[in-house]
């Protein structure tokens, strides 16, 4: 067996290059010398590589030694926790001071997910060529506009379904830009080995935040109304955007040469070619499928049918956030002891599995609002656990120059099945009822695991900062 060369696993479907030494290739594989073959062995030639950073001959750093990412630690916290309050408020205002049907409430939340579609090819163009931590500010400063227009309108009892729309259209529009910049920032703020802690972290803040928004947004707009609500909503958005103006500065990488379409090809073209990016694409992309026929029905089916209050709604969705940071939490764990690859593939199979109990209870009568509350848990636990893994190692396989257009093409691919699966959820709640929509919901979330089961990503036992310890301690 030749010396030189790149590494694969003996009889892994779809690896076909991982760009790894043999040393860096037993450790990612998990597998003795004896059951790796060089590329150049096994395919005659050896193809370009394709580089892992941050696995191997590089000491493990915690995240928060960075200031920077400290700033930003503190911003996503802010905003996340205001999101909460619109999360809740613009279906509630849809449905209890609108009286939006459930073709309206499809409508309305597509609107939302509708410029994942729209924009986020271009997102990545712009997060390549602008100062990012910049164009998180103003995003967010632009978002606390966009809400206190709401804010505005209800004091002078101008509200109206239309406006609502372009509410939501607009926090969606922005929401693209600065989850692109967001997830490309994060490898210029901490070093390479650090990627995974920084990315646990973020997600733990997160989901914390998220767990307590929908109780605080539930209460806020059963006991002060929707006015409080907004304003809150709005306030945190300014706080987030102070954080982030006050970041040192990160460093700037030279615009992308060549035309816009070439330049969009050739993320489409990294994303798609790629053995471990491209499954993983194609299993979230099916979850949001799923969560969009989901969110769609789910507050006009918990306030109309099951005639919920507000606050009992907010239970209903803290259910799921209680679920994302015990995933953020104790997902890590699971991934060192399972493997990076497996951790992946059980995380999504968990998500379906949330999706698909939520339509058991809808005939459990006192017990409904729990097994709600439960479903959601073990939803957010596997979807939180999945997106650490792939968002780790979709930073840690990208090079520099493709981080913004790698991000941007999979919000694209995958996040834009979400705003197909509200529009389709909306007009299956219109024709045949809720509960079938939460039916199928569940039926095309629990395949979503599917994808990864032939890929190359069960194969991956190696958590990259595990192995980054293991190579330094050896």
């Amino acid at each position: 067996m030749s010396g030189n060369g790149t590494w694969m696993g003996r009889g892994l479907k779809g690896i076909k290059e991982v760009g790894l030494d043999r040393a860096k290739a037993e450790i990612l594989f998990n597998l003795p010398e004896s059951q790796l073959l060089s590329t150049e062995d096994f395919f005659g030639w050896a193809p370009e590589s394709i580089s892992i950073r941050g696995t191997v001959g590089q000491r493990m750093t915690r995240a928060l030694q960075s200031s920077s990412f400290r700033r930003l630690w503190a911003s996503e916290t802010l905003a996340v926790s205001g999101q909460q309050v619109s999360v809740l408020a613009l279906p509630l205002l849809a449905v209890t001071t609108l009286q939006a049907t459930p073709a309206q409430m499809g409508a309305l939340v597509a609107l939302q997910g509708l410029p994942i579609l729209l924009f986020s090819l271009y997102a990545g163009l712009l997060v390549d060529r602008v100062h990012r931590v910049r164009l998180m500010a103003a995003v967010n400063v632009a978002r606390a506009a966009a809400v206190a227009g709401l804010l505005v309108a209800a004091l002078l009892n101008a509200l109206s379904f239309g406006l609502l729309c372009v509410v939501a259209f607009a926090l969606g529009a922005l929401g693209v830009i600065y989850n692109v910049a967001y997830q490309s920032v994060v490898p210029d703020l901490v070093p390479q080995g650090a990627l995974a802690d920084a990315n646990a972290k973020l997600e733990t803040s997160r989901s914390g935040a998220d767990g307590v928004g929908p109780g605080v947004a539930g209460w806020l707009l059963g006991a002060a109304g929707y006015t409080a609500a907004l304003g809150l909503n709005a306030v945190v958005y300014l706080l987030s955007a102070l954080a982030l103006f006050r970041m040192p500065h990160t460093r700037r990488r030279a615009p992308p040469s060549g035309s816009v379409t070439g330049q969009v090809r050739e993320g489409f073209s990294y994303v798609l070619s790629h053995p471990v990016i491209r499954p993983l694409m194609l299993c979230a992309a099916t979850l949001n499928l799923a969560k969009g026929i989901l969110d769609a029905v789910l507050v006009y089916y918990l306030a109309k049918t099951l005639s919920l209050t507000p606050t009992q709604i907010g239970l209903v969705f803290m259910g799921s956030n209680a679920g994302f940071l015990c995933g953020a939490l104790f997902g890590e764990r699971l991934a060192q002891r399972l493997g990076i690859g497996r951790a992946s593939v059980l995380g999504a199979a968990l998500a379906g599995l949330g999706l698909l109990l939520l339509p058991a209870a809808t005939g459990a009568g006192a017990l409904a609002l729990p097994l709600f509350v439960v479903a959601r848990f073990i939803f957010g636990f596997g979807e939180l656990m999945f997106y650490v893994q792939h968002i780790t190692l979709r930073q840690s396989v990208t090079p520099d120059h493709l981080q913004g257009r790698m991000h941007s093409v999979i919000r694209f691919l995958a996040g834009g099945m979400f705003p197909i699966g509200a529009l389709l959820g909306g007009l299956l709640g219109q024709r045949f009822g809720q509960t079938p929509a939460l039916l199928i919901a569940g039926a095309v979330g629990s395949a979503s695991a599917l994808w990864l089961l032939r890929s190359a990503v069960p194969a991956l036992h190696h958590r990259l900062p595990s192995a980054v310890d293991a190579a330094a301690d050896g």
